[in-house]
């Protein structure tokens, strides 16, 4: 039996889990635990109801949405062990899930790890269901693969026709509240019992404090909960939990300015939350005063607080304040004090800093500390990476360092497989991932490209060779020259990456795709493809290849990339949206014109993965394009 590592209340949690845990399947740098769910659900014909299940990030990969580390609530046959499938019983109660065979993937952005990941998707009971039981199986794959990461039998089960004294939840009112609780919520329905006791009322796992009772109404204060979207369900006293509802938690609490640490020309600045700034950095963010010295203020030349981006989920805890060329004194008392930005009167009254969710650091804070002297401890290499049939070599060091005036050349960077009769890789630039210039934007990371494509299982010898001050930690301790370490690329891959998604994103008919009834185009229509894993493309640039289709009623058409269709990776290479862009012809026509919904991929010429590997269409577990 596997231990349930959140609070999650008796009523509130179902007993799906009984199931005997599988054996972790290694996908490297991933893995999960359960960690609880939601109640199981009585539902009635037509009705949608939700459900959540929540598992840690027990691995060393943060699960990232939208990514190639993105990880999916995969669909499971009642085997428990047949995943990105789904039972045919349950395949019409999809409603908004991923796919066909995908539930959800995380409702958070990131999940780090030792961080809880929740999964929430709503089943809809078809209007002509039967009574009885509906079983949901589920485990966690990685979304680009459909990889299992830790099979643990996963699922959740909807009653048609229960019975047991259970109520029914209909709105809530409002649906949303701050993650420290107080919320007033109305919860509407029918069936609430209120005698001998008032039902129970469950956010997510934790009890509300309910307030007050009727047949079809009853009010409840939130409890405090972290942020993200719970369900709440209602519990008459002796019955059966209700359907549940969706509440979500907003984060209304403001990061604190917590501490610094100062050694010589660098300060530590650390806060109780990441933190982004909303606007660039400006002298005045930071006053630094030498109380053991007081003269001038110490100006600073910037920080390594990172500027918000779009999703505003890319802050950091811990930032450097870089004083260069002044130095604190060792035993000095300093004075850090983060400013408000902007006249107090004025629009622009918001301070530098902020949380993902918006929240801004309260400011003026001031931090007092006695400086130390600088650390005298060089960084290393820990470890160093290539992907095969990649071009990209990314090496890893033992703390944050910078670049100034390095060169990513033969003097420079080397990479010896050695073996005398082969040629070694030659570093063309810097990589995607490119050192920093500055002690604010040093990393513990960077890349480096190379001009052939790594083969597999070759062990190379890493070598850098960095003059003084070239390659150096925020205090200026230098990488030594040379520094070295070893790595070995993967083994070969001779897997043909399969179709595991495929659907229309466009239509302009009605019935009807890429040709209207009178065999004209239909410019614009668009139809996108998934692949198992990433694919020998560019982000978000033009492909190139053919892809051919077949109806039901054997109409054909050949889509040409770059001529009747423009082709477009997604940002992982992973997949691909087709739009028409010119005339389609068409054979084999059968009895309806055109090519009807859904039609199924039938070949790919000219796209390969990363390793050349031919995509396997008819092998694939979903090549249907249809509206999912």
């Amino acid at each position: 039996m596997r231990k349930i590592v959140t609070a999650v209340s008796a009523a509130a949690l179902s007993l799906s889990m009984l199931a005997s845990a599988g054996p972790a399947l290694a996908v490297t740098g991933y893995d999960s635990a359960y960690a609880g769910e939601s109640a199981f659900v009585n539902i009635s014909p037509g009705q949608t109801l939700n459900f959540q299940v929540f598992f840690a990030n027990t691995g060393t990969t943060t699960w990232s949405r939208g990514t190639g580390t993105q990880v999916d609530l995969a669909a499971c046959l009642e085997d428990k062990t047949t995943c990105n499938a789904q039972d045919a019983t349950e395949a019409s109660w999809n409603s908004g899930w991923l796919s066909a065979n995908r539930y959800a993937s995380t409702v958070q952005t990131t999940t780090a790890p030792g961080a809880l990941g929740t999964f929430s998707y709503n089943i809809a009971a078809p209007a002509t269901v039967t009574a009885g039981t509906y079983r949901f199986n589920g485990d966690l794959v990685l979304s680009s693969t459909g990889e299992k990461i830790h099979p643990e039998g996963y699922y959740q089960d909807a009653t048609v026709g229960g019975t047991g004294g259970g109520a029914t939840i209909t709105s809530l009112t409002p649906n949303s509240g701050t993650n420290s609780g107080g919320t007033s919520v109305v919860i509407a329905g029918s069936g609430f019992v209120c005698t001998p006791a008032f039902p129970s009322v469950s956010f997510g796992g934790t009890n509300a404090s309910v307030s007050s009772c009727g047949s079809t109404s009853v009010t409840a204060v939130s409890p405090a909960h972290a942020t993200g979207a719970v369900t709440v369900t209602l519990t008459n006293s002796g019955g059966v939990a209700s359907n549940g509802l969706t509440f979500t938690y907003t984060d209304t609490t403001a990061p604190t300015f917590d501490s610094i640490a100062v050694a010589g020309s660098f300060i530590t600045v650390t806060f109780s939350e990441p933190v982004c700034r909303n606007a660039v950095w400006l002298a005045t963010d930071w006053n630094i005063n030498n109380i053991s010295n007081p003269t001038l203020d110490i100006a600073d030349s910037g920080d390594s607080i990172p500027i918000c981006n779009a999703a505003v989920d890319n802050g950091v805890t811990s930032a450097v304040i870089d004083m260069t060329p002044n130095s604190i004194t060792p035993g000095a008392f300093v004075e850090v004090t983060l400013n408000v930005r902007g006249a107090a009167t004025t629009a622009s009254d918001n301070e530098a800093m902020q949380d993902k969710a918006g929240n801004r650091v309260t400011a003026p804070q001031a931090r007092q500390a006695s400086a130390t002297a600088p650390e005298t401890t060089a960084p290393t290499i820990t470890a160093a990476s290539g992907a095969v049939g990649g071009t990209s070599v990314t090496i890893t060091f033992s703390e944050p360092v910078y670049c100034t005036g390095f060169s990513f050349n033969a003097t420079d960077f080397t990479l010896d497989d050695n073996n005398s009769t082969t040629t070694d890789p030659v570093a063309t630039s810097a990589g995607a991932n490119a050192c920093g210039s500055s002690p604010t934007t040093a990393d513990t990371t960077f890349s480096v490209t190379v001009g052939s494509a790594l083969p597999a299982d070759t062990t190379y010898t890493l070598t850098l060779t960095p003059e003084a001050n070239e390659i150096q930690d925020v205090v200026g301790n230098d990488l030594a020259n040379p520094s070295s370490i070893s790595f070995t690329t993967g083994a070969a891959d001779f897997t043909p990456p399969t179709l595991v998604d495929a659907r229309v994103t466009n239509n302009l008919g009605t019935t009807d795709w890429g040709l209207n009834n009178t065999g004209g185009t239909e410019l614009g229509d668009a139809f996108s493809l998934t692949f198992s894993e990433t694919m020998n493309g560019t982000a978000s640039t033009a492909a190139t290849g053919t892809i051919q289709s077949q109806d039901q009623d054997g109409t054909v058409i050949v889509f040409t990339c770059g001529t009747n269709v423009s082709c477009l990776w997604n940002s992982t290479v992973t997949g691909i949206t087709v739009t028409v862009t010119g005339v389609i012809a068409s054979s084999g026509a059968g009895t309806t014109p055109g090519m009807q919904i859904p039609f199924n991929v039938t070949t790919m010429n000219g796209f390969t993965d990363l390793q050349g590997n031919v995509p396997n269409v008819l092998g694939s577990p979903d090549r249907l394009i249809d509206y999912e």
